[in-house]
């Protein structure tokens, strides 16, 4: 039986903060650190409940860092409604990610790129199978929802699927950053895109 996949709630909180609160009763487990980088799609752990398992992602929201006590905790019982953690405005949070250590490999981003950062730790793998061919290669183009890459977190895959804040509707890939089968923190920057310039007739 496959995992459900919930997108929880968020809300605005203070300070241009926005507010992710727990879709049900249950116990979230994640893998998400104090200052990781998250946005649209990124998965932030598991809601377990009267014997299952739901995948937590975020909805379509604007990038940004997580911060909260509950981040401190790999596992903590929660209620409906609580709130799991806050997300405090980008300001220069994907400029940092991209020109920091984390984002070895992309030290001379070209003018005009775009990052593609992994949503949590984990291991990248570019394809879907060992040794299987990449999803993208570099001169791809790639359009929202394509997926790019997995990240596998305690033997779990998820897609790292392109869109998000910061980044064209069309692009194409000018670099890959990260090896396959290579372990990557929250933020790392995966690849770099530059937009596609729309056809004039």
């Amino acid at each position: 039986m496959s995992e459900a996949v919930v997108a929880v709630k968020v809300e605005s909180g203070r300070q241009g903060r926005l507010e992710v609160r727990s879709p049900a009763l249950g116990v979230w487990t994640h893998e998400l650190r104090p200052e990781a980088v998250v946005g649209a799609g990124t998965p932030i752990g598991r809601l377990h409940r009267l014997g299952r398992s739901s995948r937590l992602v975020l909805p379509q929201i604007a990038a940004g860092r997580a911060t909260g006590s509950l981040l401190e905790e790999r596992s903590v019982p929660v209620e409906y409604g609580q709130l799991l953690f806050e997300i405090a405005p980008a300001g220069g949070a994907l400029s940092d990610a991209a020109a920091g250590p984390r984002s070895r490999g992309a030290s001379a981003r070209a003018e005009g790129t775009a990052p593609i950062l992994a949503p949590t730790d984990g291991v990248f793998y570019r394809g879907p199978s060992p040794g299987g061919p990449p999803f993208v290669e570099v001169g791809r183009r790639v359009r929202e929802g394509d997926p790019v890459g997995l990240v596998e977190v305690m033997k779990t895959f998820s897609h790292v699927l392109y869109g998000g804040p910061g980044l064209p509707a069309e692009a194409e890939v000018v670099e890959v950053c990260c090896a396959d089968a290579e372990e990557v923190r929250a933020g790392r920057v995966l690849m770099l895109v530059r937009a596609i310039a729309p056809e004039t007739g």
